[in-house]
């Protein structure tokens, strides 16, 4: 997580100083993180960045009672009503076809897995904007 987090946030960041990471564990990840990093020579963020904390809507209620309002989207300025799932957003579509392709031959069953999420990518660029 350190090494995909810090190789993210030096890849086409110009002018982006503020960010809002949603992680499972950011109640416990976040304290340690600037503290693992010092002295690495392998991974590095950089200063002036400045990361806002948030646990995914769904995670956060499994959580201590102090998460909540430390680290629900719902309570993040400039974050607003998301839910943070987007992996599992996407999983969702799939329950639709799972019917489906379980009787499937393996070839069969990952041209359906590519045509439902290509589908699935198309129809959310068109609805953009």
């Amino acid at each position: 997580m350190d090494y995909s987090l810090a190789n993210t946030l030096w890849h086409n960041m110009d002018g982006v100083w503020h960010v809002c990471l949603f992680y499972d564990i950011n109640c416990s990840y976040m304290h340690n993180l600037f503290a693992w990093m010092n002295g690495n020579d392998f991974i590095d963020i950089h200063s002036d960045i400045q990361i806002t904390p948030g646990i995914r809507i769904w995670h956060v209620h499994g959580h201590q009672p102090k998460c909540f309002p430390q680290f629900a989207p719902l309570y993040i300025p400039g974050v607003g009503w998301i839910d943070g799932e987007i992996i599992e957003t996407l999983w969702s579509i799939l329950n639709i076809i799972s019917t489906s392709a379980h009787t499937m031959s393996a070839p069969h069953h990952q041209e359906l897995l590519d045509f439902q999420m290509n589908n699935s990518n198309y129809m959310k660029m068109i609805r953009m904007g």
